[in-house]
């Protein structure tokens, strides 16, 4: 009688050894002629796209819009940008174009943007025109950081005249126009400065305003724009604008700006008389009585 020791059972052979590296990309067997189309195909398309954009009308320049322009004609700056119509847009360089622009005296900055598929736009950024220069037979209108960029023979209508000589005396003097609002400088006609710390203005109808230093500009002007509506005074000091003061006349020689005790005690935190009339120490006090409260609008 046999049993299972007399047939032994039969073995598996080993498991092949694993690939080294794992197992790698499939790369497809074509036939050269195969990659040689392919590489064909690849360059017709390059070729194509760079004529689609560089040569041809498709994405040509159609249209030129100038934005951001007030006084500076639009024709001027087309001009200057010497773009031609059918100007492929890839080939304008915006650099090349902002260079050309900026030629124009009046324009402070520019930027060119590209606006597929036919439109080129150019944004202008102008000169504000803050005061003018009298230089020698003509005149000369500044921005607000004194750059000169329009000569006339005639003065600018609306601008207030700078009487400084060169230096920092005229540029506190355009600094102080700068920052005058538009419906105060109309009303402005000389601003002249002995000194930085001695800017005075003068108005168009003859009111003399001693404005001290170019600090706290925006405040003077507030009072000074409240004085003018209030007072019929021709000498108006605003250089302390805590106790800005007028009278019929100017001081000769003009007092320095010092507080009365009063103001003084108010600083310090003593109540200031509500009946108290705050003055320049050696000024003629306005006809007012009390002087003017100015509302700081």
């Amino acid at each position: 009688m046999s049993t299972l020791l007399d047939h032994p059972l039969p073995t598996l052979p080993p498991p092949p050894p694993p690939k080294r590296g794992g197992r790698g990309p499939h790369v497809p067997q074509w036939s050269k002629r195969t990659w040689q189309i392919l590489a064909g195909l690849v360059a017709l398309v390059f070729v194509f796209g760079m004529w689609l954009f560089y040569l041809s009308s498709v994405f040509a320049l159609e249209s030129l819009v100038v934005e951001g322009v007030r006084t500076v004609n639009p024709t001027d700056v087309g001009q200057r940008a010497d773009l031609g119509a059918g100007t492929p847009l890839a080939r304008v360089n915006p650099d090349d174009v902002e260079a050309r622009v900026m030629g124009l005296s009046a324009v402070q900055s520019v930027q060119v943007t590209r606006r597929w598929p036919n439109m080129i736009v150019i944004s202008v950024v102008e000169r504000d025109r803050v005061a003018a220069l009298k230089d020698g037979d003509r005149w000369a209108t500044l921005d607000a950081q004194g750059f000169a960029f329009e000569f006339a023979k005639k003065k600018p209508q609306g601008l207030p005249v700078v009487e400084a000589a060169e230096g920092p005396a005229r540029t506190a003097a355009i600094e102080v126009a700068a920052q005058l609002p538009a419906d105060l400088a109309a009303k402005i006609k000389v601003v002249s400065a002995e000194s930085p710390d001695a800017i005075t203005l003068t108005t168009s109808s003859g009111v003399t305003v001693a404005w001290g230093t170019s600090d706290q500009s925006e405040l003077k002007a507030n009072i000074l724009r409240a004085l003018l509506a209030k007072t019929k005074n021709k000498w108006i000091d605003v250089r302390l604008p805590s106790t800005p003061t007028s009278a019929q006349s100017s001081p000769v020689p003009a007092p320095p700006p010092s507080p009365s005790p009063s103001a003084i005690a108010g600083v310090e935190g003593d109540q200031v008389p509500s009946g108290s009339i705050p003055t320049v120490d050696g000024v003629v006090p306005s006809s007012l009585s009390p002087s003017p409260t100015v509302a700081i609008p």
